[in-house]
């Protein structure tokens, strides 16, 4: 089987999703969709089917296909790696500020400090390897830049406002 058949066979199964892919496989089936006749029909009627199709509430109990439900729980990693970065910050911020000093700057700053290197380091390598396990690279990149702002610049940002 020639490579242009296998791209065609999966394109066809992959333009009623287009959307929700990542952008390299999108560019892929968009490619071959201006080379394929049959493709192009079949990306044409799905995009004007998505247009006129009307938002419907699915607030009732519906079924939901396979592919459906792991792009929620998908989504539902990606909020639970955010809300544990920002609960891990909070308890870290708050405990600092608790045992705050208002004699001394740099006892809260230290504080931080031994907060963030106790409590978001270990965790920030434990959701990185997590990320790198279940996501893209485009995550693992996001969750990277993320945690090395926060270790090497949340402290300076804090010192400006005290």
């Amino acid at each position: 089987m020639d490579s242009f058949k296998k791209i065609h066979l999966l394109s066809l199964e992959l333009i009623p999703i287009i959307n929700d892919l990542d952008d390299e496989p999108r560019q892929v089936i968009l490619e071959h969709i201006t080379n394929c006749e049959d493709c192009k029909i079949l990306y044409d009627s799905t995009e004007n089917f998505n247009k006129t199709m009307p938002m419907h509430d699915y607030s009732e109990n519906v079924e939901l296909k396979p592919l459906k439900k792991l792009v929620q729980f998908n989504n539902g990693l990606k909020l639970l790696l955010i809300t544990v970065r920002a609960l891990i910050l909070f308890y870290i911020v708050y405990s600092s500020f608790k045992y705050y000093d208002a004699e001394s700057v740099t006892s809260l700053l230290e504080y931080f400090r031994s907060g963030i290197f106790l409590f978001y380091i270990p965790a920030s390598i434990f959701l990185l390897v997590f990320t790198f396990t279940f996501f893209n690279k485009k995550w693992i990149w996001i969750s990277l830049v993320t945690d090395l702002v926060i270790i090497l610049f949340l402290e300076k940002v804090l010192k400006l406002f005290l």
